[in-house]
């Protein structure tokens, strides 16, 4: 694989370094080079640490490889994408051949107290025994590169910085206008305490006064804390609760201060404003960066500016006009052709290498670990996943499922262990067998990825990953959690990734699953058959070998291995009797080991899986309201009366329920209610609240694609490789 620029980036930094590296990759585009990335982790995030969202999008967006694991990339330029990532604790994956090697270095090493930032005194010897090239640096501003010569490293600077870059159509120009009372002066940045100035200090520079509203977004909680009450004329907004340049676009000024102890290395959040035409007031220090394009000033006297920028247009409208020439002159995304040949050299004749095996031939392996469940949830989601992944890896099932067979028939290598009850072993005797049997199918099948799908991780699961420690490491967690799980929570850490698939009733979760918001990932909801996979009505009967005039019930009421739903079964033998047209198909799950005693003449039992392609078969179904079930009935539009399970054991499906049924999407009765069951089956004999139903459901289109986005997020964070089309492997 050859590349121009190969970036060795951590993908989860929540600000300005994420956001230059979302844009030097659509520059890099715009000018016909070929970018790559390799993922690193860098110690200053907790190891579930949510990516970056808009980097993730543009990486999709401008097609940037992602290195696989098998790959030794050859570059012209290699970036080590923030100098966090030189460091003892960060592991390089895989090696990679550059004709020149630098590392970028995003901010200064110490604060203006003194304390440092990272440690630098090994720099030089990681450079070269790992990356096998020597220290050479590329600040991003003046800023950082005073401090590095400061602190020793003159002999390692590029005479060039590496400058930031914004594309100014993502930022319209705001139009200079008259301006009412009161000023509209607005700042932003992540929510970290040393991005805002002190208490005194912000009551300096953002006045309690009648003339001025001040609009902050980004603001932490501990700052507000620092408030007996805070100021009547600021407004506080959360750091993602609108886009940046909408946000800029409310503004008459942008005004920006921070702590006494910060240097701010950039200023990303300045550049987005003046990408906006905003003037924009800031420390001196930032002319070095901006030259004459802000204004400069103390806390203090930020307010003096504010009263001259108001009251005259025309200086408005000239420093409008100085903002916008000077992104474009030396920050817009045209720049990037010509700091790359600044920095790239004539390729070498050779390369030294760093001890890294070749490529090989073999499809990297992903092993898909699932819970014991009471139903098929768990599985059928890493099934959605697997096949979303497609044919490039090799997944292997590794799996406490009674129903691994069903992965087995859809043509993938699967393995079963069985739970503790199973063994009538108590839960730490079975964790020390799980340990080894993990243990050794993770030394057997040496996967880049494991994905596990549950919602506890047993401890003789983490700790076989922990001795392993060889791969990347993802969780698999659906939400509408009944109670909080602490103990779950707190395993978390063990993984480089949380996400949890999308719930229609996302309104019903008290949020037991997201105590750490900022390590769990949501994407749109999970299914293993997408709608416009779905066999219409004629087909579909056809297939299943069911009548094509009468009307179909589809039943689905679970396993039964922890609840009983023996009342809404004997209740559809008596409507059947009450309504001959009507036949229904029971399809049993692969873990319902009996069949039920008093088959109906009209009561055919079927076992398929998996069903989702064949429910336009149906007229209606009588189902619980499991997660697959629920989405996928949702998704076909078929009107459905859901019975919740309610074991306390079980996800909330009474929520579920409830909550589908006052949207209108669905029908809901509790399985201990013959007299309301009785109501709601008649409810679907009318042909009309059928089709209201099913409008209702259709409504919910282009979100069903949760499989796709968990499988194109894997393929960034355990870097593997791109597959054209999705199949069984």
């Amino acid at each position: 694989m050859e590349l121009d620029v190969l970036y060795l980036a951590d993908l989860r930094f929540p600000g300005g370094t994420s956001t230059s590296l979302k844009y030097d990759l659509r520059a890099c585009k715009q000018a016909g080079l070929r970018a790559g990335v390799v993922p690193l982790l860098s110690p200053l995030f907790a190891r579930c640490q949510i990516p970056n969202s808009a980097l993730l999008a543009e990486i999709e967006a401008t097609g940037t490889v992602i290195v696989p694991q098998d790959e030794r990339p050859k570059a012209r330029v290699a970036l080590l994408y923030h100098p966090s990532l030189l460091d003892k604790t960060v592991h390089l994956p895989a090696g990679f051949d550059a004709d020149v090697f630098y590392c970028v270095v995003h901010q200064p090493t110490r604060d203006r107290r003194g304390r440092p930032y990272y440690r630098t005194e090994h720099w030089s010897g990681l450079a070269a025994d790992w990356f096998a090239h020597d220290l050479r640096l590329l600040p991003v501003s003046d800023v950082v590169r005073e401090d590095l010569a400061r602190h020793g490293f003159s002999h390692a600077l590029h005479p060039a910085n590496w400058n930031n870059l914004i594309d100014p159509q993502d930022f319209p120009q705001k139009r200079v206008q008259e301006l009412t009372s009161p000023l509209k002066i607005g700042r932003h940045s992540r929510p970290s305490r040393d991005k805002l100035p002190s208490p005194q200090v912000a009551l300096q520079c953002y006045p309690q006064h009648p003339d001025y509203t001040h609009l902050m977004m980004g603001v932490p909680q501990d700052f507000l804390d620092a408030f007996d009450t805070l100021p009547w004329n600021w407004q506080i907004y959360s750091f993602s609760s609108r886009p940046v340049s909408e946000f800029l676009q409310s503004l008459d000024i942008y005004s920006y201060f921070h702590s006494d102890s910060w240097v701010e290395a950039f200023g990303y959040n300045v550049l987005e404003a003046l990408a906006t035409g905003l003037p924009c007031v800031v420390p001196h220090y930032l002319q070095e960066t901006f030259s004459e394009a802000c204004f400069y000033a103390g806390p203090a006297e930020a307010p003096q500016l504010y009263a001259r920028l108001g009251s005259d247009r025309a200086l408005r409208e000239e420093a409008s006009l100085r903002a916008r020439a000077l992104v474009g002159s030396r920050f817009g995304l045209d720049q990037f052709a010509k700091k790359f040949e600044k920095v790239v050299e004539a390729p070498k004749t050779s390369s030294p290498g760093n001890g890294r095996l070749p490529r090989t031939s073999e499809r990297p392996v992903v092993l898909s670990v699932t819970s014991n469940g009471v139903g098929l949830g768990h599985l059928t989601r890493q099934l959605a996943i697997a096949e979303s992944l497609g044919p490039a890896v090799k997944v292997v099932f590794f799996s406490l499922s009674e129903a691994i067979e069903v992965a087995r028939s859809m043509g993938y290598l699967a393995e079963f262990r069985p739970f503790h009850r199973r063994l009538l072993l108590d839960v730490d005797e079975w964790n020390a067998f799980f340990f080894q049997e993990m243990r050794e199918a993770l030394s057997h099948y040496k996967p880049s990825l494991v994905l596990f799908d549950g919602n506890m991780p047993y401890s003789g699961f983490v700790d076989a990953l922990e001795s392993y420690g060889k791969c990347c490491r993802a969780w698999i967690r659906r939400g509408l959690w009944r109670t909080p799980q602490p103990d779950s929570i707190a395993r978390e850490g063990f993984f480089d990734a949380v996400i949890e698939p999308g719930e229609l009733c996302e309104a019903m979760d008290l949020g037991y699953s997201r105590m750490n918001p900022d390590s769990v990932s949501s994407v749109n909801p999970v299914l293993m058959t997408q709608p416009a996979q779905l066999l219409d009505r004629a087909a579909a009967r056809r297939a299943l070998e069911l009548p094509e005039a009468a009307t179909l019930c589809l039943v689905q009421l679970g396993s039964e291995a922890n609840f009983n739903m023996s009342v809404p079964r004997e209740l559809l033998f008596d409507f059947l009797d009450r309504h001959p047209q009507v036949i229904a198909v029971d399809f049993r799950s692969p873990l319902h080991m009996k069949s039920h005693g008093d088959i109906h003449e009209r009561f055919l039992q079927r076992r398929l899986f998996p069903l989702g392609r064949y429910l336009k078969a149906f007229d209606f179904a009588v189902c619980a309201s499991g997660y697959n079930t629920f989405h996928e009935n949702i998704a076909a539009a078929l009107p459905t009366l859901f019975i919740p399970n309610s074991n306390p054991e079980t996800d909330d499906q009474d929520a579920r329920a409830l909550h589908g049924a006052r949207a209108g999407w669905n029908l809901a009765s509790t399985a201990e209610d013959p007299y309301e069951i009785e109501t709601q089956l008649r409810k679907l004999l009318d042909a009309e609240i059928r089709q209201d139903l099913s409008l209702a459901c259709a409504q919910k289109t282009g979100c069903w694609d949760g499989a796709g986005q968990i499988a194109r997020r894997l393929r960034i964070q355990a870097r593997l490789p791109w597959s054209t089309q999705a199949t069984a492997s």
